[in-house]
Formats: structure tokens, C-alpha cells, sequence
């Protein structure tokens, strides 16, 4: 058993080196349980995934979207939002969520870890302007085949569900941004020629135009997929640290 504030000061001391604004309201959303022997972590704040934690026994999760959100706050307490709050209390569950610097974060981040995953060596920021860029940009030893870069999408995350070929067929630079990050391709690394290819979770169909106008590769894998690693290796390391359980709640939205 540890204390739970000690592991709140934990977090946002592994965080602040990444500390820059967001939406989400991050940092402990839900206060549980002063004692903390099981930790959960998972992708989504969902009843769902509390009851899964609470059943699973942890009494402390760790999330990358939490429930409250910065222009989209809880406005009432309404049979939903009450189903939520009964939940948590039921397992007297804390709830910790970390968004953007989960994402953005050098060890424990999603994208630095598909860098690792890919093969490629993380070499700057990537995905906005350089002081608060949440994707890396990383390079392959040696340039691959676009084909060469799917396989080890796929080995690494999952199926690929979309696939925009508008760039070079040999890639030595990827830009990463997980999640809803096809927007980086207004990064100006992309409009520079610096970046082969994107790799993010989903993609609209304003992606389409920008991407062939700028001649870049973009694919997607799915925006649960690729954010599934943040949590997952921070809850980790978090267990391994204080001495305590851990179990990661796998719910894929198929999205």
C-alpha cells in the first residue's frame, strides 16, 4: 500500500517537464481512496472502464482522456454523469488523467514510443510549434519502402485503416502524432519537404487535399490503437516503483 498523494506527486513531477496548455483538465480528476495497492491504467474515462478497474481490484486509474474537458465542463449532475460519479464511489476508485504531455512526454509518451517500436530514432518535435509540439519527428537508419513502413505499422500497432500515398516512395523521416493528429500536416517540416511521411491515428477528409498539396505520405491506425502505449508503460513503471499491481484495461473503440 502507498499513499495516494505520493503518487499524485509523482506524476506531476515525471510531467512536468512537458508541462503546456491543454483541454483536458489534467491531474487527479476523481479522489478515492487515500491508499493505493492496485493501479489501472487504460486509454478512455468510460463507466465502462470503471467498472472494469473496480472489478479487477485497483483503487487508483490512470487515464490519457479523462472526463472533464476544458469548454466542454460538466454542466449538471444527470442520470449519466450520476452513473459515473456512483461508479467511482462505489470502488472509491481515483481517477488520474493525463492528455497532451502523456502523448508529447520523452520515456513515457505515445509517440516516442512508436518511434522506438518503428525502428526510428526520435531526432526533434514535430506536430505544432516547437515550444508546445506533442509529436516527434524521427529517422530510419536507412530509408524504407513505403511497404516496409506498413509492415512495421502493423506489427507495431495494428491494421492500418487509412492510407494516403502522396509522397515519396522511400522514407527516412516520420513525422509521429497519435490520436486525432492528422492536422500536423500544416507542421512546417511537412510544407519544407523535411518529413516522408506521417503516422497518426485517424484522418478527416480535409487531410486528403492538404496532404497531396504538400506531397507527403499520411497513414492512420486507428486513434485508440496508437494511444494505448502511454498509459500502459506509465501505469507500468508506476507499479514497479511504489510496489504495487497493476493490470491495463484493454476497451477498443475500433476507432
Amino acid at each position: 500500500m502507498v499513499q495516494r498523494n505520493e503518487i499524485v506527486k509523482y506524476l506531476n513531477e515525471v510531467f512536468a517537464e512537458v508541462s503546456f496548455p491543454d483541454y483536458s483538465y489534467n491531474g487527479l480528476q476523481f479522489e478515492g481512496s487515500e491508499q493505493v495497492s492496485k493501479i489501472a491504467a487504460g486509454v478512455d474515462a468510460t463507466n465502462e472502464f470503471f467498472a472494469e478497474s473496480i472489478k479487477q481490484g485497483a483503487d487508483f486509474a490512470l487515464v490519457h482522456h479523462g472526463l472533464f474537458w476544458k469548454g466542454a465542463e460538466w454542466s449538471r449532475l444527470d442520470r449519466i454523469n450520476q452513473r459515473i460519479v456512483k461508479t467511482l464511489m462505489s470502488g472509491d476508485l481515483n481517477l488520474f488523467a493525463m492528455h497532451l504531455p502523456l502523448d508529447a512526454h520523452p520515456k513515457f509518451g505515445n509517440n516516442a514510443i512508436l518511434a522506438g517500436l518503428l525502428k526510428a530514432k526520435v531526432i526533434a518535435p514535430f506536430g505544432g510549434s516547437r515550444g508546445n509540439a506533442v509529436g516527434v519527428l524521427a529517422r530510419f537508419a536507412a530509408p524504407i519502402t513505403l511497404q516496409e513502413l506498413n509492415q512495421r505499422i502493423e506489427k507495431a500497432i495494428g491494421p492500418i485503416a487509412t492510407s494516403l500515398e502522396f509522397g515519396k516512395k522511400k522514407i527516412q523521416t516520420i513525422g509521429i502524432l497519435s490520436g486525432g493528429g492528422w492536422s500536423s500536416v500544416t507542421d512546417p517540416l511537412v510544407y519544407n519537404g523535411e518529413v516522408d511521411a506521417i503516422l497518426t491515428g485517424e484522418i478527416v477528409h480535409q487531410a486528403v487535399a492538404a496532404c497531396r498539396d504538400r506531397q507527403v505520405n499520411m497513414i492512420s491506425a486507428g486513434h485508440y490503437a496508437t494511444e494505448v502505449f502511454g498509459a500502459r508503460e506509465l501505469g507500468k513503471h508506476l507499479a514497479k516503483k511504489f510496489g504495487l499491481e497493476f493490470v491495463f484495461v484493454d476497451l477498443p473503440t475500433g476507432l
